[in-house]
């Protein structure tokens, strides 16, 4: 495994998707670093990287953010590319709508909706079936369209 190659690859999502766990980027490179050095120590056999590293920094984001016993708030706007054709009132829109989603289902919006995993890899990450996965999801974009409208 050539742990490098992996950090260049996944560092960024990794930690976007961790600050959209512990809400604090400090707390979220921590914990990536940490994450990093348990893989350094432990030196695991990886065959889906990409779901495995999510399934890790999510453990390690939320085991960080109970030490420190945060609760989640937003905001988002990290998630959103720079490449967006979206006016900075349509971003803080979107970051609002997302803020109010129930966790569970902000998580399946970034891991399925940004990150682009299948819903089958988000619920290996996140731990629940696949039906769960893809109802929260339609739960989530449904009640953004509510807020967001069509």
């Amino acid at each position: 495994m050539d742990l490098a190659a992996l950090y260049d690859e996944w560092v960024s999502c990794l930690l976007a998707y961790m600050i959209s766990i512990t809400r604090d980027r400090h707390l979220a490179e921590d914990a990536l670093q940490n994450l990093f050095m348990k893989l350094a120590l432990s030196q695991p056999e990886i065959r889906n990287p990409s779901v495995y590293l999510f399934r890790a920094a999510r453990r390690e984001a939320i085991r960080s953010a109970r030490r420190r016993r945060m609760e989640p708030i937003g905001p988002f706007e990290f998630l959103i590319p720079a490449a967006t054709p979206a006016t900075p009132g349509e971003i803080a829109d979107l970051t609002s709508a997302l803020g109010s989603l129930p966790p569970e289902q902000q998580e399946v919006v970034i891991l399925h909706g940004i990150e682009g995993f299948t819903f089958k890899e988000a619920g290996e990450i996140v731990g629940a079936p696949l039906e769960t996965v893809a109802s929260r999801y339609r739960y989530a974009i449904d009640k953004l369209r509510g807020i967001l409208g069509p």
